[in-house]
């Protein structure tokens, strides 16, 4: 673990430092922790997604893709089944 040796200060009402500090109460945790947690994990996320490589083809792969889209192969017996438990659950798949 990383020794924290940065500071981050927010300023807020009263009233929102009271409800992050009885959550952070509630959880067993410090306010700095329950607070950072969510923000870090928000903050890869984001990262990763904008760093993501683009995907590319040339002409003929992108003449592929729409063929697929317009001709979709017909449903599997796998994906069937799976749209027959689905059905008898009652899940909205599509």
């Amino acid at each position: 673990m990383l020794a924290a040796t940065e500071r981050l200060e927010v300023r807020l009402p009263a009233e929102e430092k009271a409800l992050l500090a009885r959550a952070a109460e509630l959880k067993g945790v410090k306010v700095s922790q329950f607070v950072l947690s969510p923000a870090l994990r928000r903050a890869r996320k984001i990262i990763a997604q904008a760093e993501a490589a683009p995907i590319t083809t040339d002409a003929q792969g992108y003449q592929q893709i729409l063929d697929a889209l317009a001709h979709p192969p017909q449903p599997n017996e796998a994906l069937l089944a799976s749209m027959r438990k689905y059905a008898e659950k009652k899940i909205q798949w599509r």
